[in-house]
């Protein structure tokens, strides 16, 4: 039961935000890092690249755990097993 709720959680927290997060990434991250100058994304530094690619997965990673946690209170709260 509990993993049928994370997933729950995790599909419609991805679906409801997802695209808009992907595109604030690629948006933000090379303004934030300084990237200002670039014509396109074959002009920016590897270290911004690096930060695209890998932003992602660290925010997959916490919504994954985020969402186990929260199925977890739901499920305790309820005394579902």
């Amino acid at each position: 039961m509990r993993g049928c709720l994370t997933t729950i959680i995790t599909l419609i927290i991805l679906f409801a935000f997802g695209g808009t997060a992907l595109a604030a990434i690629f948006i933000l991250v090379p303004l934030l890092l300084g990237e200002q100058d670039a014509k396109g994304f074959t002009d920016l530094h590897w270290y911004t690249w690096v930060t695209i690619i890998v932003l992602p997965i660290i925010l997959l990673k916490l919504l994954v755990k985020m969402s186990r946690v929260t199925s977890n209170y739901i499920c305790d709260m309820l005394g579902i097993d």
